[in-house]
């Protein structure tokens, strides 16, 4: 194996690993109106999380929560309806997130998908992910042509997310594999794109999938297409801010 191969894969390996998935647990401290402020280990902002309330001998889920900012070690996360689970055989939480309350971050981070121009860049990423379940891309190429739609937006992450219990989306652009949390599509890791022997081989638009044809739009004709273009659409997305 020639030295750049050597050089590149372990530098990619020790990048991949930096995505931490061990589920974190805090306690709220403090609580003002939609803002739950609690204490940040290593939590960064844009994570997302449920928090816990006991309810007799059981914890039960009731909100949802965003890191907003971090300031002196302490991390002030917005609060949200918790929709992450179809939960439509129970009952809908009643309870207000409160002081003492138990906030669980990471906890779908083990789930993640993959968004790439190829089948060789999207098995790169896969592989370099051992401590990751990935669910199959096909997943969300079927959700985005049931919306007959071919440009993936913020929007459609976040709401295809939930669907599957999924905590990461892992996009390659022309420079880079983003990660971002796809409960809040915050940017979280930045890692190395696959070899431009593999990253630049074909393209297929919107994405690599078994459902997208080469050249062809995923969803309608008279929906944009902006995607044709896969790393101009893909490094506009990745830096863009919603």
């Amino acid at each position: 194996m020639c030295m750049k191969w050597i050089i590149y894969i372990a530098l990619m390996l020790s990048c991949a690993f930096g995505i931490d998935t061990k589920v974190i647990k805090t306690i709220i401290d403090s609580v003002q109106k939609d803002i739950a402020v609690f204490d940040v280990y290593d939590l960064r902002v844009g994570e997302s999380g449920v928090i816990l309330t006991k309810n007799t001998s059981r914890s039960i889920i009731i909100a949802k929560a965003t890191i907003e900012s971090i300031q002196e070690g302490r991390a002030s996360a917005k609060i949200e309806p918790f929709d992450t689970i179809d939960q439509r055989y129970l009952p809908t939480p009643i309870n207000q997130p409160q002081v003492g309350d138990e906030v669980l971050f990471r906890s779908f981070y083990n789930r993640a998908f993959v968004i790439a121009p190829n089948q060789e860049s999207y098995q790169f990423v896969i592989r370099n992910n051992p401590n990751i379940t990935f669910m199959h891309i096909d997943l969300f190429a079927a959700y985005l042509q049931q919306k007959s739609l071919n440009d993936p937006k913020p929007k459609h992450f976040k709401d295809f997310c939930p669907k599957y219990s999924i905590g990461l989306v892992f996009i390659v652009d022309s420079q880079h594999t983003n990660v971002f949390d796809c409960q809040s599509f915050a940017l979280l890791e930045t890692l190395p794109p696959p070899p431009n022997e593999i990253l630049h081989t074909t393209t297929i638009t919107p994405f690599f999938s078994r459902i997208s044809n080469p050249g062809k739009p995923l969803g309608s004709k008279f929906k944009s297409y902006d995607s044709k273009n896969y790393f101009l659409y893909y490094d506009t997305l990745t830096h863009a801010k919603e």
